[in-house]
């Protein structure tokens, strides 16, 4: 099944030359999950802070299903 992963920030540099504003579609298993994918990815625990699917919260370990979004926010510093 194909899924999108959209990275921000320091993260999206670790997708390939071809991939656009940090978007890529990757073909996985069925029955995978976000951690999974992002294992696939190579992002690291600490760049897994807030993820999203679909536009809503989720977990790592949280199934995916068919054109499922992931986004990998990346949380900024300040104050």
């Amino acid at each position: 099944m194909r899924v999108e992963v959209l990275l921000f920030g320091y993260y999206s540099k670790l997708l390939a030359p071809e991939s656009k504003d940090g978007r890529t579609t990757l073909e996985t298993d069925e029955g995978s999950t976000v951690g999974q994918v992002l294992d696939e990815l190579q992002i690291p625990p600490e760049g897994r802070t807030y993820l999203t699917l679909n536009g809503k919260h989720a977990g790592q370990g949280t199934a995916l299903s068919e054109g499922d979004e992931i986004r990998v926010i990346v949380a900024l510093g300040g104050g």
